[in-house]
């Protein structure tokens, strides 16, 4: 006998299954935006991560941060350069990295708040190194040489004076060697042997080769002073780790056989500012600085150290 079935109950397990359809329905589509927004969110993240890493702009916080370490040169540039980039917004400038050596691509409406002082003026757009006895200095690139010269020699008059010398000298001298090389041209044929292009060109790399006379400059500085018994230690910074000039002052300490007059000369090879490398490197990576062609005071740095390790300081003295 069948089973009846109730109109009533069967329009309500009809509703119910329409709601929940309904229902599920209404889930899913909700799952479905949720999705999609978070799709949409992950990539506008992952899109404002990549834009992160490609601009790698420097923001107050990070750069006032303890752990931050400040690269040895930094470049001045106009906060313009970045100015439409959204992930740039409230930094103070960039990091970069040029043939492995890294550059603070400083703004200039930054200077203030770096808390760095640039010497011996801030100039847009220019390269600046860090003082090799002060990280809080960074000194122009093509017044590194001039200033280290500067204060050398400052360096030599107080040691005068704290050593209580009635006189001193100091006299400079530089050479300039310089090797050219002419290119001239030659075709050579080709039946000629392999052998025979070897000699040539060796032949024509000797013949090519011009070596001009050094020149030499000299310039002399003279001091006169009261003269002093009574001598004080001077604070060194260049001439610290000298041999000859740590002798000097020991013995103008020492009792019983008074040092009268000294003439030392001091080799440039040991006074450089920075090494050969050093000095090549930091050509390499400012000639690939981000404003192209706009690099001021980034002068050759290698043949400004090549200049100062052929040049000497003769120091005269008399107590």
């Amino acid at each position: 006998m069948k089973k009846l079935i109730d109109p009533q109950k069967s329009s309500e397990t009809v509703s119910k299954i329409l709601q929940k359809t309904y229902d599920a329905g209404k889930k899913a589509t909700v799952n479905i935006q949720k999705s999609a927004k978070s799709l949409s969110d992950k990539t506008k993240n992952d899109s404002y991560l990549r834009k992160l890493k490609k601009y790698n702009p420097i923001f107050p916080e990070s750069y006032s941060s303890t752990d931050f370490n400040i690269p040895n040169i930094i470049m001045i540039v106009d906060d313009a350069v970045r100015r439409d980039v959204d992930v740039c917004e409230g930094s103070v400038g960039w990091r970069g990295k040029e043939n492995d050596i890294e550059i603070l691509y400083l703004y200039d409406t930054a200077i203030e708040m770096s808390g760095i002082q640039f010497i011996p003026m801030v100039t847009c757009d220019a390269v600046y190194c860090v003082d090799s006895f002060d990280s809080n200095q960074f000194i122009k690139a093509d017044y590194i040489f001039t200033r280290a010269q500067e204060e050398r020699l400052a360096e030599l008059k107080h040691i005068a004076f704290s050593l209580g010398a009635k006189s001193c000298s100091i006299e400079i001298s530089e050479s300039n060697t310089e090797t050219n090389l002419k290119n001239k041209e030659n075709k050579l044929s080709e039946e000629v042997s392999l052998a025979k292009q070897e000699v040539s060109t060796a032949e024509k790399f000797e013949q090519n080769m011009s070596k001009k006379e050094s020149n030499h400059r000299r310039g002399k500085t003279e001091m006169q002073f009261e003269g002093s018994n009574i001598p004080k230690r001077p604070v060194l910074k260049w001439f610290a780790h000298d041999g000859n000039i740590n002798r000097l002052i020991e013995m103008r300490f020492e009792n019983g056989n008074a040092i009268k007059s000294e003439i030392l000369e001091l080799a440039g090879s040991s006074l450089t500012t920075m090494s050969e490398k050093a000095a090549y490197a930091m050509d390499m990576a400012i000639k690939k600085t981000g404003v192209k062609g706009k690099a001021k005071g980034s002068s050759d740095i290698s043949s400004q150290v090549a200049k100062e390790s052929h040049s000497k300081l003769i120091f005269k003295i008399e107590f």
